[in-house]
């Protein structure tokens, strides 16, 4: 009897074993680069010469820690690179970027720290990327921050990319919904019906205000308890600059009943999904 109780505890723990969450672990890569920009003609007020900065700040992921097709769509949203090899050298590429520049083609001078030459001061691009996780997944969180010199405000954005841990794959919105026109109305009721999102009725653009169907949106996270999907709208997407970006919660038992859920939705949502 005692070997019997020995081989099910074993194979109990054989069974753990084989259905143990993998561990996310990541390591900083940043860096900083000045330049001076030179224009042959005058750019506006402040001339033809103008200091730029680009500065990053990322958690990536160690190696083995996501898919390789994670890791490719990480850093398209990170650096907006579809063609580095790897993160260092989509990194290195970021940073010698003149980004919204790049248009006018100026003559592009590293420097060793920022030249500010008029008083309208510099400008930049900023980009931050942390991440937070639970039992199951792992959300990035993508910022970016840009001003152009002399402007009246500089412009932010957000992305997210939300990774299943297990599997270390990307989770997309149609991973989650099966129709994801269904999903447009859904949200339209979402901001129309749920006090959670009434800030966002206040803010609307015209044009979306009572609408049968909201635009698709790109950019979602899980919340943490797993209640949920947010999905976001970023600046002037569908409301003013001062309203900043939107986010449009969606309760995952009320979603539920407007929109048909996938087999790995119920999965991570549990019980949720039918209260």
């Amino acid at each position: 009897m005692k070997r019997i109780i020995t081989c099910l505890a074993l194979t109990a723990l054989m069974l753990t074993g084989c259905h143990k969450t993998k561990e996310f672990t990541t390591h900083t890569i940043s860096g900083e680069q000045c330049y001076l920009l030179t224009f042959d003609e005058e750019m506006g007020p402040w001339g033809t010469s103008i200091g730029l900065k680009n500065s990053l700040s990322v958690a990536w992921p160690d190696k083995g820690t996501i898919s390789r097709d994670a890791e490719r769509e990480l850093i398209l949203r990170c650096f907006g690179d579809s063609t580095s090899a790897n993160a260092h050298e989509a990194m290195q590429r970021w940073l010698a970027s003149s980004l919204f520049f790049e248009e006018e083609n100026p003559k592009v001078e590293p420097t060793d720290s920022l030249i500010v030459t008029s008083e309208f001061g510099y400008s930049y691009n900023d980009l931050d990327v942390t991440y937070t996780e639970d039992s199951a997944l792992v959300t990035y969180i993508i910022k970016c921050e840009s001003y152009f010199a002399g402007a009246a405000h500089g412009m932010y954005s957000f992305d997210n990319l939300t990774i299943d841990k297990a599997t270390g794959n990307v989770i997309h919105l149609t991973d989650l919904v099966t129709d994801t026109n269904l999903l447009c109305e859904a949200v339209a009721h979402a901001i129309q019906d749920l006090e959670v999102n009434k800030d966002i009725r206040d803010c609307l653009f015209d044009e979306f205000i009572d609408v049968e169907r909201m635009p698709l949106p790109h950019n979602f996270t899980v919340d943490s308890a797993h209640n949920g999907i947010i999905v976001y709208y970023g600046l002037y997407e569908i409301a003013s600059y001062a309203c900043g970006i939107q986010e449009v919660v969606l309760p995952i038992f009320w979603l539920s009943k407007h929109v048909p859920l996938t087999p790995y939705a119920k999965e991570l949502f549990g019980p949720g999904c039918s209260l």
